[in-house]
């Protein structure tokens, strides 16, 4: 039995077709602010520049500061309405990007084998959104918050993937060591090499397999999510 099983969410536990709902994702946050009297272009450049400011964030403030403090650099001081406005993207307008994903089949029997083999689980999803957006994907393929111990979100992380100290913070969280973790993912960049530089055991799902720089996978675990599922009971 393992300590600590994470897993992605994104691709992994919920097959998404990922570029289409970063580009309705976007869309809606453009919709939202233009409807409000923003200047849809000027609040695009300003999410990009606060999403880079999370990608960078070394661990000295959550990332949702960092969001804040990238958001301000493009808006200006007077910025906080704005910043207060993209609560309501993860209503009915985060609804309507559900079709850029699918419910997976397998993604409860994963779960409970998860629970079933390992002290503590985790969603260990990019850290650049708000709980709720976290609960709301996780609802798209019939799971919840509540399965897990703990789900990654920016107001509780203080790095990103593919930072190794993303996963340390994880692991510490819960007094787990890399002998007793397991990751589970689908990007081989984000969640796979940065567990395998922290020696944590890891699995690679090839159902919406990303490999954009071309890692050589032939030596790390892998396979579709039937012999995922064949792997967990290993633990």
């Amino acid at each position: 039995m393992k300590k600590l099983i994470m897993t992605d969410l994104d691709c992994t536990l919920l097959p998404m077709d990922q570029e289409l709902y970063i580009k309705r994702y976007f869309t809606e946050i453009a919709k939202l602010f233009i409807e409000h009297g923003y200047d849809g272009k000027a609040i695009a450049k300003a999410t990009m520049q606060a999403s880079y400011m999370m990608l960078k964030n070394n661990g000295s403030m959550t990332n949702a500061q960092a969001f804040e403090i990238g958001f301000r650099a493009v808006v200006g001081d007077n910025a906080q309405e704005a910043i207060d406005l993209f609560e309501q993207v993860y209503g009915e307008r985060y609804d309507s990007i559900k079709e850029t994903s699918s419910v997976n089949p397998f993604a409860k029997d994963i779960v409970v084998l998860m629970r079933e083999k390992a002290e503590y689980i985790v969603v260990a999803t990019q850290p650049m959104f708000p709980q709720k957006a976290v609960q709301k994907r996780l609802s798209w393929t019939n799971l919840s918050v509540d399965m897990f111990d703990y789900v990654t979100v920016y107001d509780r992380s203080t790095y990103c993937k593919p930072n190794p100290m993303y996963y340390k913070e994880i692991m510490d969280k819960f007094s787990a060591t890399p002998e007793n973790t397991v990751m589970i993912g689908n990007d081989v960049n984000e969640d796979i090499m940065p567990c395998k530089e922290l020696g944590v055991d890891t699995f690679l799902v090839m159902d919406g397999l990303i490999n954009t720089h071309n890692h050589d996978i032939t030596d790390i675990k892998k396979g579709d999510y039937l012999d995922l599922l064949e792997y967990l009971k290993t633990l």
